[in-house]
């Protein structure tokens, strides 16, 4: 599939190796099955967010995203509310989202992972194509420009 992003490398860097490992495997899981798609990655207070959708609007048009926090990794459903729970373990009780949290690498493995993701995508009209190309995935990382400091000698 598509290799990380090193602005995504550079991003996850404070995090625990387990939880960098959990949700560079859930990217990879996410992009399996949403693909073609739209990512776009950034840094929010005390978490790394990735989101996906069909458009370059992916802010509006998000059909689910990874939340990375410091002790887990959280897979959201942005019209969770909409898919039907057979197998009981979406979380969250907000008007439209539900989630996932994973805490080891091994529940990547759950196959209703994946069937959750199948009808998500196929909620939001995502049409699969019958061959993989390499631009099926388009990302973008918004990156947040260093702070400097007053006393820097660059400050001005």
């Amino acid at each position: 599939m598509t290799k990380p992003p090193p602005e995504l490398i550079e991003l996850l860097y404070p995090y625990d190796p387990p939880v960098q490992s959990l949700a560079l495997g859930l990217r990879t899981v996410v992009l399996e099955e949403m693909a073609p798609c739209h990512e776009y990655i950034f840094s929010m207070r005390s978490k790394v967010v990735l989101l996906y959708g069909p458009t370059e609007r992916v802010i509006a048009d998000c059909v689910c995203s990874i939340a990375v926090f410091a002790r887990h990794v959280t897979l959201v459903f942005h019209h969770g509310t909409d898919l039907k729970d057979t197998h009981g373990i979406l979380e969250g009780s907000g008007k439209t989202l539900r989630h996932i949290r994973l805490k080891k690498l091994s529940e990547l493995d759950r196959p209703e992972i994946r069937a959750y993701l199948r009808e998500a995508r196929k909620q939001a009209g995502l049409k699969r194509p019958r061959r993989r190309t390499p631009n099926d995935v388009v990302t973008r990382v918004k990156t947040n420009p260093a702070r400097r400091s007053p006393w820097s000698p660059t400050f001005r």
